[in-house]
């Protein structure tokens, strides 16, 4: 028997994995698939997230972006930095290199091994993969996304699910060039979400997404996005459609019992403003893998991990819920607010960045109003959930 079994090998599951078996413990990596495997995502980091992964990693980084542009259909605004905004990466060798770390540190990876059952022991837990095979450990860290089945099986709560649609487009030098150091993000156009283009040399991800795409054509929008930004591209056949969930909460839940966690998307911990989900995935890794290392010297269940996120990981994410249904109910008042004033789009790229919080984007917001609009802007409940 493991110690600990881990479902799933993303950034968060790989993270939890590599620091747990640091610590001597003995960690089994359940893989659904077999690396390198695409996983369908912008592949953009911020800066914050850096610190959270292991040495080694600047391979890995395709692009460094150092301008925004903002859009909102009728204007639209660049804001330049001398640091980069963030960090892309392409995340099938991404991933697959954050996996050998894991693997390198004396976890054993378990490729094309999806799970289907987990049954709880007197003191861990069963799990069932699709090819028959069972294993065992002490304790287990649901790891395996938003379209997982970790927490179904667990019967932990499950998040709200938006939804993503992205082409990866190669794309000439000369073209490339326009968005060498350049993200683009258009807001106001898509319900609930936002278009969005990413370079990664010689790739441009170009897609958009929403938390509530359920009366949304969404490939109907990625294909106009794109003739908008490429009016001369022309791809036969055309690039390949891919689809992920946006796995998000707009209230805090139970994401652990007795000896099992969830993380990362597996626990719906996406920002639910900006879809910004690496950097959760990285840090509640490094949470769980904190939690079960005290509990498995005592053999005893996993008490510290929900207090932490309560605690450490919640409040700037719950912040994160207020400022959405704040913007996306009137995207296109406040897109106006946002892009007249670019002292606020810098403070939202600063809490991107992790050196401002949520919470100062919202005061800043309010007085922005007052200053724009000369109304009167009611208090917008930030200490309740």
């Amino acid at each position: 028997m493991d110690d600990v079994i881990v479902i799933g090998a993303g950034p968060a599951g790989s993270t939890a994995a590599r620091r747990l078996a640091d610590q001597g413990l003995r960690v089994r990596i359940l893989e659904a698939r077999t690396f390198p495997r695409v996983k369908p995502c912008g592949g953009a980091m911020t800066t914050r997230a850096l610190d959270l992964l292991p040495s080694g990693y600047e391979p890995y980084i395709k692009s460094q972006p150092t301008q925004w542009t903002f859009s909102n259909g009728n204007k639209s605004v660049t804001i330049d930095s001398p640091a980069a905004y963030c960090h892309t990466v392409e995340r099938q060798f991404f991933d697959q290199w954050l996996a050998s770390q894991a693997v390198n540190k004396g976890a054993y990876l378990v490729e094309n091994a999806a799970v289907v059952d987990i049954k709880t022991l007197a003191r861990g837990y069963e799990v069932t993969t699709a090819n028959g095979d069972v294993f065992g450990a002490r304790y287990l860290v649901g790891a395996d996304g938003g379209h997982g089945v970790s927490a179904r099986l667990l019967g932990l709560p499950r998040a709200k699910n938006g939804a993503a649609v992205e082409v990866e487009i190669s794309v000439s030098d000369r073209l490339f060039a326009r968005w060498k150091n350049r993200v683009e993000i258009d807001i106001a156009r898509y319900p609930w979400g936002y278009a969005w283009v990413i370079p990664r040399y010689p790739v441009l991800n170009i897609g958009v997404g929403s938390f509530r795409p359920q009366k949304l054509s969404l490939k109907t929008l990625l294909h106009e996005y794109v003739s908008e930004k490429l009016p001369a591209f022309d791809s036969n056949p055309r690039p390949k459609i891919l689809a992920h969930p946006l796995p998000y909460r707009t209230q805090f839940a139970s994401l652990s019992r007795d000896r099992a966690v969830l993380v990362g998307d597996a626990a719906g911990l996406m920002d639910a403003f900006s879809a910004e989900g690496i950097y959760s995935a990285l840090s509640t890794g490094h949470l769980a893998a904190d939690s079960i290392t005290k509990a498995a010297f005592l053999d005893g269940p996993i008490d510290g991990y929900q207090a932490r996120m309560s605690a450490e990981f919640w409040p700037n994410l719950r912040s994160a819920v207020k400022l959405a249904h704040l913007f996306y109910p009137l995207a296109q008042f406040w897109s106006n607010i946002f892009l007249m004033d670019t002292a606020l789009l810098e403070t939202y790229l600063s809490v991107a960045q992790g050196t401002k919080t949520y919470k100062d984007l919202v005061h800043q917001t309010s007085m922005a109003l007052l200053t724009h609009a000369k109304i009167r802007v009611p208090r917008l409940g930030m200490d309740r959930t």
